[in-house]
């Protein structure tokens, strides 16, 4: 932000230079020496201006489609056979208490994003979580399989139209189910959904 300001007030002070000497140079108050140290100086101040301005717009860019939002942060303690799982929602300050079955827990939900320019301007992607699983995979033998549900959200009709109907609606880039799990762990962890999807991170 401070990059982008300097930036700006450096090519409005060029701008003023170089307007300053072509007045002078029509009103022959100065003569060609003068008018070239005027460009000169001008030319350096719409440079460092263009450079500051430019450094600030991809400082920019890179935090805006870098950015993570906390969404909570999950506790899953093994006990044999189930996972004693403990969910904060910071969106809505709420505590979910749960138990799952399985070798793995999963966070499952939707996210709609909107286009790109909408997104650089600041438009944060809608999200929904709705439920949590319990995965077998360990003792499956043919891939994963969730073993039960602890419904978060109700599955909207909202959210059926939006997959179905997203390419429709002006602005929206796309609407998709998104999901992530991890093992349990005696440490926490922190929950964060980005422009792609849910992010765990082992605190």
């Amino acid at each position: 932000m401070v990059l982008g300001i300097v930036g700006i007030v450096l090519l409005a002070l060029g701008i003023i230079v170089i307007i300053q000497a072509l007045i002078a140079v029509f009103k022959k108050r100065t003569d060609a020496k003068g008018f070239l140290i005027s460009l000169l100086i001008f030319l350096i101040t719409v440079g460092f201006g263009v450079a500051f301005t430019a450094i600030a717009m991809f400082v920019y860019t890179f935090a805006r489609f870098s950015h993570e939002e906390k969404i909570g942060y999950v506790f899953a303690e093994e006990h044999g056979d189930t996972i004693a799982m403990t969910f904060f929602n910071v969106k809505e300050d709420k505590s979910h208490f749960f138990k799952l079955t399985g070798d793995q827990w999963m966070i499952e939900g939707y996210i709609l994003r909107w286009k790109t320019g909408l997104r650089w301007l600041g438009a944060e992607s809608y999200y929904c979580i709705t439920r949590f699983e319990g995965r077998d995979v360990e003792g499956s033998g043919s891939g994963a399989v969730c073993s039960n549900i602890y419904q978060i959200a109700n599955e909207t009709g909202f959210w059926r139209y939006m997959l179905k109907n997203c390419e429709k609606i002006p602005f929206v880039d796309a609407a998709y189910g998104i999901a992530a799990f991890q093992y349990p762990s005696p440490d926490p962890y922190d929950l964060y959904v980005n422009d792609t999807g849910f992010i765990i991170k082992k605190k």
